[in-house]
């Protein structure tokens, strides 16, 4: 094997390790009440929407991106507030981050796979 197709098998091979171990946002989430918000793709982005519960049809998060951190809006449903944040995906969990002024951020809640 020359030493350019070598090169080229290893550009390939790390290429698809890194896809395969991308985390998808996608799908559905509890969150910390029980409630089930589903992620799916939307315009640029991705947006989640509260599928079962007291806010059930509100899309609380508009987000984009490649992971495991997706930056864009999260919205407080009980206040009726949009902030700036972010969603990061860690394995089977999804912390959710808002932001005060763009300067004061904490995760506000942690959901998890059903």
């Amino acid at each position: 094997m020359t030493l350019a197709r070598l090169a080229f098998a290893a550009i390939v091979s790390f290429g698809l390790a890194g896809t395969a171990s991308a985390e998808a946002i996608t799908g559905d989430w509890l969150t910390e009440n029980g409630e089930r918000v589903t992620v799916a793709p939307c315009g640029n982005g991705f947006c989640s929407t509260v599928a079962t519960g007291t806010y059930q049809g509100q899309r609380i998060a508009e987000v984009s991106g490649a992971g495991p951190e997706y930056p864009g809006t999260i919205t407080d449903p009980r206040a009726g507030k949009t902030y700036k944040g972010s969603m990061t995906v860690r394995g089977d969990a999804l912390d959710l981050k808002g932001c005060l002024m763009e300067m004061f951020c904490k995760t506000v809640q942690s959901w998890r796979r059903p």
